[in-house]
């Protein structure tokens, strides 16, 4: 039983047996009875409800998080379980890169000496961290599960708070000694400074949307850049219609993000079965069409080739177009459904118009 917005999943598992596809949402307990593998994103809710009776023993999630998962209740009954860390990592940087280029004065003033904020250091956290070192913009970063001395640039959450743009990337916890769900309150984000920018490409839930939506009429100068929201997908109108950027849930939907996540789960799934993996043919980066970037320096030449890859205005604009909408929530699954295709700037054609502008530019995709 399959997800059916899984691109390529079909013909990616047929190789172990009959696929059905199925809406992620509207996967249901009589739908998976008789299921060996359940392969789902992060909308379907994978718990006793969904799998209690069924003969499903494998569980694979083509996405970063496990939220959606009920890992206690899998590991008791004995189903195997996975997600696909950091598949989508390099995608969810690009979002970042093409929402800093987008919004208005955010990339020159980080690179004229402001700072990012990253909450959450882990597979996008730190392949954020590593790709604005290679270009030149200064960072910080809060992760309170991890020991600082093995990583430098972790502060205090007041200090990466005090940043030009906080980018929030953490997983969305309920339990633990550092619970993320509205981690970030009105108190915390009155601390943001001046025309400072809030960037979610996290879980939605990890800011107490309310508060948020409150403090801007006393903080009109907070920027909000979302693409993650609670209570998804029927999305607070309200704070969307107050958003520099908005959009539905896709920072991390590059055709390569999604074609990693799958195999990943095939081939954990191949393990599973004692079975050999069948891998098909990739999109060479040759088979696209080259791309000339002009920019005589950072301040030309990263807007140039982030947003001629990737432009979220695009997204945006889609997004803006459904907040008044009464079935909002519907077209906002619409939106994900048939997302055009996005390719990520590491596996782009970019060429440098001036070639001394070269090194910028690898370092702008990510050092590939």
């Amino acid at each position: 039983m399959v997800d059916e917005n899984i691109p390529g999943a079909k013909q990616c598992l047929a190789q172990f047996g009959e696929v059905v596809l199925r809406s992620g949402r509207e996967i249901c307990a009589a739908d998976v009875q008789g299921a060996d593998a359940l392969i789902v994103r992060s909308v379907t809710k994978v718990n006793p409800a969904l799998l209690a009776g069924s003969s499903v023993r494998f569980v694979g999630s083509t996405t970063i998080g496990s939220d959606h998962l009920d890992i206690d209740y899998l590991r008791g009954q004995g189903i195997q379980f996975c997600t696909a860390p950091g598949s989508n990592a390099e995608s969810v940087v690009d979002y970042v890169l093409s929402v800093l280029c987008r919004v208005d004065g955010a990339l020159a003033s980080l690179l004229t000496g402001d700072r990012v904020g990253i909450v959450g250091y882990g597979n996008v956290g730190k392949r954020l961290g590593q790709r604005l070192t290679t270009i030149g913009i200064d960072w910080i970063a809060y992760d309170p599960l991890l020991n600082p001395a093995d990583h430098p640039n972790l502060r205090s959450l007041a200090e990466v708070i005090n940043s030009a743009v906080l980018s929030l990337h953490a997983p969305l916890t309920v339990a633990g000694p550092f619970p993320s769900f509205h981690m970030l309150n009105a108190v915390q984000l009155q601390s943001l400074p001046e025309n400072a920018l809030l960037l979610n490409a996290g879980r939605g839930e990890v800011v107490a949307t309310e508060e948020l939506h409150a403090l801007l009429d006393s903080r009109p100068d907070i920027r909000l850049a979302l693409d993650v929201w609670e209570g998804e997908p029927d999305f607070p109108a309200a704070l969307a219609e107050r958003c520099a950027i908005a959009t539905p849930h896709i920072a991390g939907y590059s055709v390569d993000g999604k074609k990693t996540g799958l195999q990943m789960i095939a081939a954990e799934l191949a393990n599973f079965l004692d079975k050999p993996l069948k891998v098909g043919d990739d999109n060479a980066v040759a088979e696209l069409l080259a791309i000339h970037c002009p920019g005589g320096d950072a301040f030309s030449l990263i807007p140039a080739a982030v947003l001629a890859v990737y432009d979220v205005a695009g997204d945006s604009q889609r997004f803006k177009a459904i907040i008044a909408d009464a079935e909002r929530g519907k077209r906002f699954d619409l939106l994900r459904k048939h997302y055009p295709p996005r390719r990520e700037l590491a596996y782009s054609n970019l060429v440098a118009v001036e070639p001394e502008m070269a090194s910028l530019l690898r370092a702008v995709q990510g050092g590939k």
